[in-house]
């Protein structure tokens, strides 16, 4: 085909496919015609046609090629034209891509969250499928932990498994740093295959024999805490527990384990008896090991869970040794996907659907506050799109050109948020860590939050569907108008136009609403919260437990501590308060059917005195109670009221009823619990909980079965006291960081935190999406006042005073204001019960529905949106009538 311009191009792309097709055909059809009258035959004759006029499919291929050319050409103009009058708008482009840049921002700060832990899969080849082992015998038992000689079991499983490997994570310390290490057994690296940077990675050999090999592999976070990256580390020693350790291999950035948090280093299993007090091979063999298997790639997750339940089954049956028999036909295997940190599930998504919402609906304020702004502008261009209309270009046409500018616009609000999101991560991470409290922020690891391909792309597609959507509702409602109103400047679809405004506007004020409410709520929950009455004295306790699966070494414990702070001063609990780690059981009161359910927890005698709880009525635990273990038990008021009520509960019998075989096991021997006193009502729970609904104490004691941990109170709850224990604790286990020792108050903080934090961001969510609606109405209502200037002259001509006029449009903007308002509050009860769903703030002397916020939230947003009014109607009623009617006449 030789060369056309343009317009003969466009002449031959008008013609639709079906017509330009039937056009050929039909002479194809008439030349077949012609040519079996000749007496050709048929077939024949339809070839010769055919190529007598040339084949079907180049003729329609010619036709495509043809109007993509005139695509590319109109979009080439789009574009240019779409430059040159953004660039005569440049006030209009900044604040436009301003705010979407910031709504964007903060959109794409949480999806590079929740990407970095949901969707990014662990940097090893088919991290798809990996798995992770476990069984389940009912709804609540079940467990994830092995034994070593059942992983070596679970290893020989090739007709499901193409490879298993045992894991154990320990915290250890070297030279007052934490490091976070993972036992791994010689086939690890072999079988998950991540890459390495720098030397070799563990092998079989490694773990041969228990102690043989002293060598780690650092991640890369490792490598800088310990040798600042130097590139000559392979062959350095560190020392762990007077352990001298070879560094044999440096991991890439990428990988950092299987686990949520990134590890700093791998060392082979057989080296954990050397560094720790537990020996995972000397009988009996604890259970202490996760396993993370690889499927072989011709077998199913559904298939390896069959397969592998009779493994588990006699996991399960030893796993229960010294219980209840354990009801074999009730056994599975479980077998969880590891390709991320926490796979993608519904129950997931609930629980992050009020944050993903919360973010959302400030990116809908920012898109309804840039609808606005586009509408007006379109709006204003009436005359532009009716000469472009009256010299034959389509409305189509039109559309395409505001939507071009628009989706210029989203590349650079896209580029923008991305480049405040990059400054937002870091210094988040920053203002999350300096706003722990000191020791928690000493434990806590995140995981390398950065800006890859995935968030990229995230934060573009959301710019341009953005930006879209808030550019084709008015693109369109620019375009429908008649012609001559046009060409003189009358912008015809007043009524219309004047309804989108409202709705962009309501929109807007329902959003702010919305934020500022759940914000305002969450912090005076926060406030009612941090102002509990625990019911017991925290200041100078320091809680300590022992990081592991197991408790061995809290008798230790307390024994190193007792000669020091003295045995009056040490209590053992089960589980310490404020940890959240009591147990939940049916009981009744002896002749009364009626059961309710009741906390418990076993203590010391020491307890009740050294949290200064008082006992109100009977006596405390003798340490004949605490020895023998015995049935006898103390409540809380509360509970002394739920199950004896009006009576006194002294000699009294609670009847507890264990569900499972794992609680069964716990409690043998206290199915009949003689009350000996009563204790004032305390807070063991998480604060927002109140006070224990109902309770009772155990006994126990320092060498007791169910001694997990322990409180000390010491003079003054500071860090030099702390490391004190934590040198005491050195003689129990050289490992320091195998006991986590902390205040209660420090633990109180931690459990207010999230709390703070949340009431933070929603704080901040809100702020941000008040001043998009401020402005947002602010420049509508310039816009809108700017188009009535002839009917507010003809007012004040007529006698109307400036105040009037004011008064006026003020009205008439809390009408609108006043809907969002209602509308707001609406969605705002919506908002707080999903909220409720995953913070349930119903607890205790905590409520969802907090009066005061609704009034608050209301107040600030009718002022915001009276200020935002004010000062354009104040403008308005400062014009000269005359002038006014003169310029419009």
């Amino acid at each position: 085909m030789g060369r056309m311009s343009t317009r003969q191009w466009w002449s031959r792309v008008r013609r639709t496919d079906r017509d330009f097709h039937n056009e050929i055909q039909s002479h194809i059809d008439l030349e077949v015609d012609r040519l079996i009258g000749e007496g050709v035959d048929p077939v024949d004759a339809r070839h010769r046609a055919r190529r007598a006029f040339g084949n079907v499919t180049t003729a329609e291929e010619h036709f495509y090629e043809a109007r993509r050319f005139v695509w590319v050409e109109q979009l080439r103009q789009d574009v240019r034209y779409a430059v040159r009058t953004l660039w005569r708008s440049r006030g209009f482009v900044a604040s436009t891509v301003l705010t979407l840049a910031v709504a964007l921002s903060l959109v794409t700060v949480v999806f590079a969250v929740f990407n970095v832990y949901v969707l990014r899969p662990f940097a090893i080849p088919d991290p798809h499928s990996v798995y992770q082992l476990a069984w389940r015998h009912g709804p609540d038992d079940g467990g994830a932990q092995f034994t070593w000689r059942e992983y070596e079991e679970a290893r020989t499983r090739h007709d499901v498994l193409d490879g298993a490997v045992a894991h154990r994570f320990q915290m250890l310390a070297v030279g007052g740093r934490r490091l976070y290490a993972a036992f791994v057994s010689g086939n690890y690296f072999e079988t998950l295959r991540p890459r390495i940077r720098l030397g070799r990675s563990l092998a079989e050999f490694d773990a041969a024999v228990p102690g043989s090999a002293p060598v780690a592999v650092l991640s890369d976070h490792g490598w800088a805490m310990l040798f600042d990256r130097d590139p000559q580390v392979l062959g350095r020693r560190v020392d762990i527990h007077g352990q001298q350790i070879e560094i044999v291999g440096i991991m890439r950035p990428e990988f950092s384990g299987l686990d949520d948090a990134p590890l700093d280093a791998w060392l082979p299993i057989t080296m954990l008896p050397a560094l720790t007090t537990t020996d995972l091979f000397r009988a009996p063999q604890p259970r202490e090991l996760t396993i993370f298997a690889r499927l072989r790639r011709d077998v199913t997750a559904v298939h390896a869970n069959h397969a592998l339940t009779p493994f588990m089954i006699g996991v399960a049956t030893a796993d229960a040794a010294g219980r209840r028999a354990v009801n074999s036909s009730s056994v599975r295997a479980e077998l969880a996907p590891r390709a991320t940190p926490n796979p993608l599930t519904f129950e997931l998504l609930a629980i992050l659907s009020p944050i993903f919402a919360a973010f959302g609906l400030v990116l809908v304020a920012a898109c309804a506050n840039v609808s606005s702004v586009m509408l007006a502008r379109a709006l204003g261009r009436q005359r532009e799109i009716g000469i472009r209309l009256s010299v034959g270009a389509s409305r189509g046409r039109i559309v395409r050109q505001l939507l071009t500018e628009a989706t210029m616009i989203a590349l650079l609000a896209g580029a923008a948020g991305l480049a405040i999101a990059a400054v937002v991560l870091p210094a988040g991470r920053a203002a999350f860590f300096g706003t722990l409290p000191p020791t928690m922020a000493q434990l806590m690891r995140v995981a390398p939050l950065d800006l890859d391909l995935r968030v990229f792309g995230f934060a573009l597609a959301v710019a341009a569907i953005a930006v879209v959507l808030c550019a084709l509702l008015p693109a369109l409602q620019a375009t429908r108008l008649r012609l001559t109103s046009a060409l003189r400047g009358d912008v015809a679809p007043r009524l219309r136009s004047g309804i989108l405004r409202n709705l962009l506007v309501v929109g807007q004020v329902t959003v702010s609403l919305i934020l500022l409410v759940a914000a305002a709520t969450l912090a005076r929950n926060g406030v009612t919260v941090a102002a509990t009455d625990l019911g017991f004295d925290a200041s100078g306790v320091f809680s300590i437990n022992e990081r592991g699966m197991g408790s061995e070494r809290i008798p230790r414990a307390a024994r190193a501590l007792e000669a020091e702070a003295g045995a009056a001063n040490i209590a053992v609990t089960s589980s310490n308060p404020l940890f959240g780690g009591l147990g939940s059981i049916g009981a009744a009161a002896a002749g009364n059917p009626d059961t309710h359910t009741t906390a418990y927890m076993f203590v010391s005698p020491e307890y009740f005195p050294l949290l200064r709880i008082p006992i109100e009525r009977g006596r405390s635990f003798s340490a004949a109670d605490a020895q023998a273990e015995g049935p006898v038990g103390i409540v809380s008021e509360r509970t002394a009221r739920l199950f004896w009520p009006g009576a006194d509960p002294i000699g009294s019998v609670l009847r507890l009823a264990p569900q499972g075989d794992s609680q069964a096991d716990a409690l043998k021997g206290y199915s009949d619990v003689t009350i000996i006193g009563v204790a004032k009502d305390v807070v063991t729970g998480m604060p927002y909980q109140g006070v224990d609904p109902a309770i009772v104490y155990l006994p126990t004691s320092r060498d007791g079965a169910h001694a997990g941990a322990l409180l000390v109170r010491r003079m003054e709850a500071n860090a030099a006291e702390q490391e004190h224990l934590s040198r005491l604790l050195e003689r129990v286990d050289v490992n320091r960081a195998a006991f986590e020792v902390v205040t209660l108050t420090e633990i109180r903080e931690v459990l207010l935190y999230p709390l703070r934090i949340a009431s933070w961001i929603g704080s901040l969510l809100g702020l941000v999406a008040l001043a998009l609606s401020i402005s947002g109405l602010y420049g509508l209502l310039m816009y809108v006042l700017g188009q009535r200037t002839r009917e507010i002259g003809i007012r004040m001509a007529l006698g109307a005073t400036a105040r009037g006029v004011v008064s006026l449009m003020m009205r008439q903007s809390a009408r609108v204001v006043g809907i969002g308002i209602a509308v707001g509050l609406l969605f705002t009860y919506s908002a707080l019960t999903l909220l409720d769903a995953t913070l349930p703030l119903r607890a205790g002397n905590v409520s969802i529905f907090d009066g005061w916020s609704f009034v608050a939230g209301v107040m600030l947003v009718a002022a915001a949106a009276a200020f935002a009014s004010y000062f354009p109607a104040r403008r308005a009623s400062r014009v000269d009538p005359c002038t006014t009617l003169r310029a419009e006449g």
